[in-house]
């Protein structure tokens, strides 16, 4: 895919819960082909340093440049004064500040208190399985996969039962912001 056609792709942020859950149910590529994809440096390393599930995945869709990793260099001088948001881990809290500097459309998260402060910041999200539901809605991933994906997802995550009865429930309207 050439640079120009890439640049009009809507621009994720992905936390490392997420990339590791997509990973895992191999739609690691399929989000790559849909999204352009951008971490934190920190959740860039904390995927592939620790040699988490996706870590060789991530590297190989940096090296194809279908994913960018930014750096956060001072979270206090970007805002961060929020508690909310310093109280959270690391790569969640350097996501939400590259959302707030622009550098995407939404972010997904898989993480419960980054959610949160989603909600009660009006940052537009949606966890791993909204996404599944979402490229099915797409045309992306066709049905069996999307079925056999959310099953993947939903063995592999730890979502709450509200969660996952929202993730089945929710309509087709509310996702329509978040579609390639």
């Amino acid at each position: 895919m050439n640079s120009e056609n890439r640049q009009q792709h809507k621009t994720i942020l992905l936390d490392a819960s997420s990339a590791i859950l997509l990973a895992k149910a191999g739609f690691h590529e399929v989000l790559a082909a849909a999204y352009c994809i951008r971490m934190s440096d920190s959740v860039f390393d904390e995927i592939t340093s620790n040699r988490l599930p996706g870590s060789s995945e991530y590297r190989k869709l940096l090296q194809e440049k279908l994913l960018e990793v930014f750096p956060v260099s001072n979270p206090s001088s970007q805002g961060a004064a929020d508690t909310t948001l310093q109280r959270l881990d690391r790569g969640e809290r350097d996501t939400l500040l590259l959302f707030h500097a622009g550098h995407g459309n939404f972010v997904i998260t898989d993480d419960g208190a980054a959610a949160r402060y989603c909600l009660s910041t009006s940052v537009p999200f949606v966890n791993s399985l909204l996404l599944i539901r979402i490229l099915h809605h797409s045309g992306m991933v066709g049905g069996s996969s999307y079925e056999a994906g959310f099953q993947s997802l939903l063995a592999l995550g730890r979502y709450s039962e509200r969660v996952r009865e929202y993730a089945r429930s929710c309509p087709d309207s509310e996702l329509l912001f978040f579609l390639p």
